[in-house]
């Protein structure tokens, strides 16, 4: 029987975001708590599962998980790193290593984490053991990445609903490998370009064709596994972009490099292809158009300030223009503060509240404001500590707090957690005692809407405003990023 080992390290760094992310915010797992944990259907479920049921011995040894942030604290991957490390040596050894990773990792001090990592189980178990790894789809490709792994799966949906399956593919090239005896290679182009999820959604054409037609070259002679990663526009790294990445034996390494160079040149080829999926609007036009509309519910997403990108989440000058604005049977969410979150966890239900909100982990000044809002409902969702209000009233310092009168029409309700958390889902609107259909307008910190949002939307908003996951990437104050670099520079030429 053969025994592999499985082990997982996953964040999307957002360099952006000078919020340094330590090892408070990661989801830790020992190999016993993940065979206890229920299947979320990541892609260590799918190694996890594809392997056992192929009869191998299949060995979690660590896992590692956090929301997107700012760059990973040194000493927090060090920490991360060595459990992994430890667990391989002691549980060893192995005939094969499954990774779930992200891809785009940045570490302070750390040039390659993803690779840094590669290297140091190498240093372990040597070159000989064959090791595959399940990315995500924004992951940033590194040459090092490229040499110290057998395999790479990549996701091939956005919004990502394929982690399971991408898992899958990762477990049957290791059986592959396995079971024949033969050697791969990783074919690698690196393709100059920057992409927002929100330009490249997978439910529309270019990204739809580019990724559906992945799963007919898999098929191809001598082909294990075809992907296509994005990269992440908001991280600044001398990595940076998107790339062609092919994984295939060895021995028809001439091949897969042509191939590699034929979907480069289709990707590159589209680039201008790549746009907004859903309609874009300035923040003030975005709640205009929301006020005026006469199907509901509107979704407006926040999108510069989203958390599952690594923003800070503490931007409120789109809470304030719904606010400003009237917006009429309206919720948002969610803004993370917790000295304000600690503020309404100090009072009843029903009690009228004023407190400063806004910029607590950024430190921006100009985010805060004052509002005067009536106490909702105090909750828990997914572990998160939040407080739900209905605004009454707003000014950027007590003295100044216009109020209105809220007895005729239900004003702007929202949400402040006590930390940084994912907003991309409905059900934590009804967990917090929330209708969302009930709504006219739902803004949220988002970029593209999940599935679920999705679903229940009349019509939906891309408001382009100002923050962390700015979707003008030409706005972002780029330094490492390779150069010529699209769309920063637009008069390029690139033949593969």
């Amino acid at each position: 029987m053969k025994k592999i080992a499985l082990a997982g390290m996953g964040h999307e760094s957002n360099t952006f975001n000078k919020l340094l992310t330590g090892l408070e915010t990661f989801q830790l797992m020992d190999g016993n708590e993940f065979r206890n944990a229920p299947r979320m259907g990541g892609s260590a479920d799918g190694i996890y599962k594809t392997l056992s049921d192929a009869q191998m011995d299949v060995v979690p040894l660590f896992f590692a998980r956090s929301i997107p942030s700012g760059a990973v604290r040194l000493d927090a991957y060090e920490y991360i790193k060595s459990r992994i490390l430890e667990k391989l040596s002691a549980e060893g050894p192995f005939d094969g290593i499954c990774l779930s990773l992200h891809g785009s990792m940045a570490v302070e001090g750390v040039h390659d984490p993803e690779g840094d990592l590669l290297e140091a189980i190498r240093w372990v178990v040597g070159y000989e053991i064959p090791i595959t790894c399940a990315l995500d789809m924004h992951a940033t490709v590194t040459e090092r990445m490229v040499l110290l792994s057998n395999g790479y799966s990549v996701f091939r949906t956005a919004p990502h609903i394929d982690a399971y399956e991408t898992g899958v593919r990762a477990a049957h090239m290791m059986q592959q490998i396995l079971e024949t005896g033969r050697k791969t290679v990783n074919t690698f182009l690196k393709i100059p370009i920057l992409v927002s999820g929100e330009q490249s959604e997978t439910r529309v054409d270019p990204a739809k064709t580019l990724f559906e037609s992945l799963f007919a070259l898999d098929t191809q002679p001598d082909v294990l596994c075809a992907n296509y990663v994005m990269g992440f526009p908001w991280a600044d790294s001398p990595f940076g972009g998107a790339g062609a990445l092919v994984t295939g034996w060895a021995d028809a390494h001439e091949d897969l490099l042509a191939l590699t160079s034929d979907m480069a040149q289709k990707f590159w080829d589209q680039r201008a292809q790549f746009t907004y999926s859903t309609p874009a609007l300035m923040p003030t036009d975005a709640v205009l158009f929301a006020k005026n509309a006469t199907e509901y519910p509107v979704i407006l997403s926040d999108s510069a300030d989203n958390p599952t990108a690594g923003a800070s989440q503490d931007t409120t000058r789109f809470l304030q223009l719904m606010i400003e604005h009237r917006l009429e049977n309206a919720v948002y969410t969610c803004v993370a503060d917790p000295a304000a979150y600690k503020v309404c966890a100090e009072h009843q239900i029903g009690d009228v509240i004023s407190f400063d909100l806004g910029g607590f982990y950024s430190g921006k000044a100009y985010e805060r404001f004052h509002v005067r809002a009536k106490l909702l409902n105090l909750a828990t969702s997914g572990g998160t500590h939040y407080a739900v209000l209905e605004a009454m009233g707003m000014g950027q310092c007590a003295e100044d707090v216009t109020v209105f009168e809220n007895a005729q029409k239900k004003s702007v309700v929202f949400t402040v957690s006590h930390r940084r958390c994912a907003t991309y889902s409905p059900e934590t609107l009804k967990e917090l005692g929330l209708d969302p259909a009930s709504f006219n307008t739902i803004g949220i910190k988002a970029g593209y809407l999940s599935p679920e949002y999705q679903a229940m939307s009349k019509q939906s908003i891309l408001a382009l405003t100002e923050g962390d996951t700015a979707l003008e990437l030409r706005s972002l104050p780029y330094v490492k990023t390779p150069r010529p670099m699209y769309p920063l520079d637009l008069d390029m030429v690139v033949k593969y």
